[in-house]
């Protein structure tokens, strides 16, 4: 057996002109247990003999034998061919295969191997045939299941990126329409693809997106969430800049706005980037009502943001501290309900809130209808028996649940999460300093979103700079007939989206 050293060092090397040596290596150096199957064959009349290698789980062994073996065996060398050098030979007139390349390096090789190619060695060549030959086993295209919509596709991105790109060329049928593939991951060599528009995508921020890819440094990548955190701006901050979707027209829709796509193998996920706060409120619905019902439901988003990350701790500072700010009807029945209540009002709150994120967690992880069951029963029976045992207070039961429940129209599920940490923040604020506390940390919240950057663009771009006609499609939807223009940080050289066929 080799040593890995050396087997390192002949991976440097280019293939070896002896087929039992490319053989013997490849065995030395990828075991047995992996699964490499490796034999010689006379071929052409039995004029030349070849060595085949390929990893028999990740292989098409059908593919192989119907369009090269086969092949081979029952051809003739013709003796008039003038080339010497028998891979061009058989790469050119006797495999029908179209995705063949040669290479002369044994690294290449078994990069190729372990993607599921076929290799073919000759005697006497310093070059090896690699043939395309992975066996793809992929699930069938479903609907969305994160990002259900009433009125537009019904497709979802698989784990297969292949797949997923033929989704995108689908919907932007254009010769513009630029990828780039990258290799990351040491031990995962994992695919990703980046898209984007030329023409329209600004190149400052392609440079940006590319540099950061490209400084990529770690041993696994096995989806876009691990991918994402090591490109993005403020990786230990609680909003994400980037958006993760696995719709396809969701992923289109933003290359025509100029951003950026990235596709990851084995990952039913596509990363967009760059994107801005706004960006979380927006649906492909949208664009499918009529401008005025769009409106509607996106400021009903907003609300839904608000109540979901302030209710809680405004009630928290208005019960705790600032008794004044409450009408006294209502403060009286605050007070009535909490006669017998054991616990202060913030570990009251702090609790609820928990068990809700523990019974939503626990619906979340079980299987399909079990986990919706065990979710609405569970925080319907706690809440009522807590309230019945004198545990926590019926007013305080209103405001966890409707902030829960305000949660779940938040559109975007990558700001689902950061609406809950803003949430036990104010709520810790409110509980120890009142409505001081909550609107410091309004202001906090406020500030760092300001400051926030997504690859260069201002996280609340273009309110903050300000564009105005950003605006037309930020809190409402106008018309498609005034969303002329493209934003100019993403797409400052094209950013013509209507034009007027009539005024040529």
């Amino acid at each position: 057996m080799m040593s890995n050293q050396n087997t390192s060092n002949l991976q440097n090397n280019e293939i070896m002109p002896s087929i039992d040596e490319n053989l013997l290596f490849l065995k030395n150096a990828l075991g047995d247990s992996i699964g490499l199957n490796e034999c010689k064959l006379k071929i052409l009349g039995g004029n030349i003999e070849i060595g085949i290698a390929y990893i028999e789980s990740i292989c098409d062994k059908e593919l192989i034998r119907q369009h090269v073996i086969t092949p081979l065996q029952n051809q003739s060398l013709n003796l008039n061919f003038s080339g010497n050098d028998i891979t061009a030979l058989i790469q050119t007139f006797y495999i029908s295969l179209v995705n063949t390349q040669k290479t002369n390096l044994m690294k290449n090789a078994i990069d190729e191997l372990l993607k599921g190619n076929t290799l073919l060695f000759f005697d006497n060549s310093n070059n090896a045939l690699i043939i395309e030959s992975q066996k793809i086993e992929k699930r069938a295209i479903s609907a969305p299941e994160n990002e259900s919509t009433i009125l537009s596709s019904r497709e979802s991105f698989i784990e297969d990126i292949d797949t997923n790109s033929s989704m995108i060329i689908k919907r932007l049928p254009i010769p513009n329409l630029q990828f780039k593939t990258f290799t990351v991951g040491k031990l995962s060599r994992t695919t990703l693809k980046l898209i984007w528009i030329e023409g329209i995508a600004n190149c400052k921020l392609l440079n940006e997106v590319e540099s950061r890819l490209n400084n990529i440094d770690i041993d696994m990548v096995d989806g876009v969430g691990v991918l994402a955190e090591l490109i993005n701006d403020k990786p230990t901050g609680i909003f994400t800049t980037y958006q993760q979707t696995e719709r396809p027209d969701v992923a289109t829709k933003r290359l025509s706005e100029g951003h950026f796509c990235i596709l990851c193998n084995n990952s039913p996920f596509a990363l967009i980037c760059p994107t801005t706060f706004w960006d979380n409120f927006k649906t492909m619905d949208d664009y499918s009502e009529s401008p005025a019902a769009s409106s509607l439901l996106r400021i009903i988003r907003f609300i839904a943001f608000i109540i979901a990350t302030i209710i809680s701790p405004l009630y928290l500072s208005s019960v705790t501290y600032n008794h004044t700010i409450v009408p006294p009807s209502l403060a009286l029945n605050i007070s009535v309900g909490r006669d017998g209540v054991p616990f202060p009002s913030i570990i009251e709150l702090i609790g609820m809130t928990l068990i809700i994120d523990i019974i939503r967690e626990a619906g979340i992880r079980m299987p399909g209808m079990i986990g919706y069951f065990i979710g609405t029963l569970g925080a319907v029976i706690i809440g009522q028996a807590a309230v019945t045992a004198g545990y926590v207070s019926a007013s305080l039961i209103i405001v966890v649940a409707f902030s829960a429940i305000a949660s779940f129209a938040i559109s975007s599920t990558i700001l689902v999460n950061p609406s809950r940490l803003i949430n036990y923040f104010l709520i810790l604020l409110s509980g120890v300093f009142g409505m001081f506390g909550f609107l410091n940390g309004i202001f906090i919240i406020f500030w760092r979103l300001a400051t926030l950057e997504s690859f260069g663009v201002p996280y609340l771009y273009p309110v903050i700079p300000v564009e105005f006609g950003g605006w037309k499609d930020i809190f409402f939807r106008a018309p498609f007939r005034l969303l002329k223009n493209r934003l100019n940080l993403m797409s400052p050289i094209n950013n013509k989206r209507i034009g007027n066929k009539n005024n040529k």
